[in-house]
């Protein structure tokens, strides 16, 4: 089979691969859709990897040992969290914090490839009317915006921000809409606040204006944001997003970022909450699956589709940032 490799410093490699056997519970997933995670891009640009990357993954069953719940023929989302599945926090759904945790795409041999071996358990059924596309979006990026926008407690009518129009941020956007709010979205590069003017939020905002506060005061008749979602990871725009915030606001933290130095005083003078989130729960997997069944099109942040012989141009493409979602598609 093909499969990419990282070799580091923005290059890659295509390679004849053996094709991967089921053995017990471990099954073969041809995949369908593999998404470009924007996570991919540290060990694309920096260091590589030994492992073939792509954690963002969904197919079918193709080749089965001895399992216990799925068969040959089963369209699946792949859940990228290999754990233990009886600790506290996988008992609870938060397999992310698994003291055994493994990653596919990072310890395992990810998606970017024609065949994927991975544990049945990391396996949900994807519904016949969802697209492949779908499959991928849910247990990573939409998963991840999902369950972020939904820890601030989000109510119909909140009027919330979401900083970021990456895949991330776009996919909260739509999820804080369908959940009933008032939504507005700031970036600064244009091809992304295009791509989110086509999501139709009632706001759209350029994060570099000036002008941003005042605008977004009028917008909320002077009492300041319900909510605002970081999508980037950027220190600068959560300081940024603060401020914007009305008495007993809150602030959520979705975007992966490194550090964040607030003003103690102003949190507790104005009662601010703050929060963050990294991953879906994965007792959210049929909520979300629920959402996108009722109306909720996921996939208007993929942009891009590529074949696997053409990963140099979806990297490449990727690079320029000039993008939403892009996904592998199954070679031809």
């Amino acid at each position: 089979m093909l499969g990419i490799h990282f070799l580091g410093n923005g290059n890659i490699s295509l390679d004849e691969m053996p094709t991967p056997k089921p053995s017990g519970t471990n099954v073969v997933v041809k995949i369908k859709a593999a998404g470009i995670c924007g996570t991919d891009k540290h060990p694309l640009m920096e260091h590589g990897q030994a492992t073939v990357p792509g954690h963002e993954n969904a197919g079918v069953v193709v080749a089965v040992d001895k399992p216990n719940r799925v068969k040959v023929g089963d369209r699946v989302a792949v859940n990228c969290h290999i754990t233990c599945h009886a600790c506290r926090y996988c008992l609870e759904g938060n397999l992310f914090f698994c003291d055994s945790l493994e990653v596919t795409g990072y310890e395992w041999d990810g998606g970017f490839a024609e065949y994927l071996l991975v544990p049945e358990a990391n396996l949900h059924p994807l519904p016949d009317d969802l697209t492949f596309d779908t499959g991928a979006l849910m247990v990573d990026v939409l998963g991840t915006a999902y369950s972020g926008v939904k820890k601030a407690k989000i109510l119909p009518g909140d009027q919330v921000a979401v900083w970021g129009a990456g895949p991330i941020g776009l996919e909260a956007a739509l999820t804080a809409k369908t959940l009933g709010a008032r939504v507005a979205v700031l970036d600064m590069a244009p091809y992304r606040l295009e791509m989110a003017r086509k999501l139709a939020p009632e706001l759209v905002l350029d994060a570099g204006d000036p002008k941003l506060a005042e605008q977004v005061m009028d917008w909320t008749n002077g009492y300041g944001l319900d909510i605002a979602y970081e999508c980037v990871g950027s220190e600068k725009a959560a300081l940024q997003a603060l401020p914007l915030l009305k008495r007993m606001g809150t602030l959520g933290l979705i975007g992966v970022g490194h550090t964040l130095t607030v003003d103690y005083w102003d949190l507790i003078q104005r009662q601010i909450k703050l929060y963050a989130s990294r991953n879906f729960n994965t007792f959210e997997y049929a909520e979300m699956v629920a959402l996108i069944q009722r109306g909720m099109d996921v996939n208007q942040v993929v942009t891009h589709h590529f074949q696997l012989k053409d990963a140099e141009a979806a990297f490449a493409l990727f690079k320029t940032g000039e993008c939403g979602k892009i996904v592998f598609t199954e070679n031809e």
